[in-house]
């Protein structure tokens, strides 16, 4: 049950996020830049723009511009990408060890739940939280940071599209022959393989960011088959989901923003090897 309410959460914070940000065009219907959307470095700071603009995209954009003067476009793009990610480092682990502890005392979760099934009055229910609150104190897990993963990566990852689409020297720079203001969709469909290549790497270097803590915990020494659970499904149903769903937007946005979440699966990847060996492997032989 609380893997099934965790994929519905994930996924209207996703819609959530696209309606508060999505509502404003930067490109016209030939494609170009509208010009009051244009982000410089002449480009006020200022509230009147929004808060989410205010708070996120206009620190993200103003440091690829700032980045861009020594490093060229790309170059800012990529120390950008790797700035947000470790300035939200700690709070990535807390959230992943957070998940994971979840995941070794879900057996726990699953003889409370079913103990109280069927049982639909006030004091079961009553008796049903107690005991799994009780749970997660003597686990010291604390279920808001459970969902910080999502809540920081979403916004982040919003910002960074409006940041690439509304700099104008994005449009004019190129990687491997590719131009990342182009969208990969019209280029794929002119016969542009190039940017087919760069979708497949993309949509590999994801599901690496996504199955590679399953590959760790397999090979893990403490590691034992679990028994099918009852989220196990959901679960697996959400990451191909969020998959498609990252490839699908990719195609149709600047290409910068695949170069923007290839670097951000490898970072993903380096760090659930960090946490698989600095924590996971340490929380489950405690177990």
């Amino acid at each position: 049950m609380f893997k099934d309410r965790r994929v519905k959460k994930v996924l209207f914070l996703a819609a959530l996020m696209f309606v508060l940000v999505g509502c404003k065009a930067n490109l016209d219907k030939s494609g170009a830049l509208l010009p009051e959307r244009i982000i410089d470095n002449n480009t006020a700071w200022t509230l009147s723009q929004g808060w989410f603009d205010f708070l996120i995209v206009m620190p993200i954009a103003k440091l690829i511009l700032l980045f861009e003067g020594w490093t060229g476009i790309v170059g800012a793009i990529i120390i950008v990408t790797v700035l947000t990610n470790m300035l939200t480092l700690p709070l990535m682990v807390k959230s992943t060890v957070m998940s994971q502890k979840m995941q070794l005392i879900q057996p726990q979760v699953d003889r409370i739940q079913r103990k109280y099934r069927g049982r639909n009055d006030q004091t079961s229910k009553a008796r049903m939280s107690a005991e799994l609150n009780a749970l997660y104190q003597k686990n010291d897990i604390k279920m808001g940071q459970t969902m910080l993963l999502p809540f920081l990566s979403m916004p982040i990852m919003l910002a960074m599209w409006q940041a690439v689409q509304r700099i104008p020297s994005v449009y004019d720079a190129s990687f491997f022959g590719l131009n990342l203001g182009e969208l990969p969709m019209g280029m794929i469909t002119s016969g542009k393989w190039g940017y087919l290549v760069l979708i497949i790497l993309l949509g590999l270097f994801q599901f690496g960011a996504m199955e590679i803590q399953n590959v760790l915990t397999k090979r893990s020494k403490n590691y034992k088959a679990p028994k099918q659970q009852p989220g196990a499904n959901s679960m697996k149903l959400m990451n191909i989901y969020m998959l498609v769903l990252v490839v699908f937007m990719s195609l149709n946005m600047p290409t910068a923003m695949s170069l923007y979440w290839i670097i951000t699966s490898i970072i993903g990847i380096c760090r659930s090897i960090y946490i698989h060996f600095q924590f996971t492997e340490k929380i489950a032989a405690k177990k």
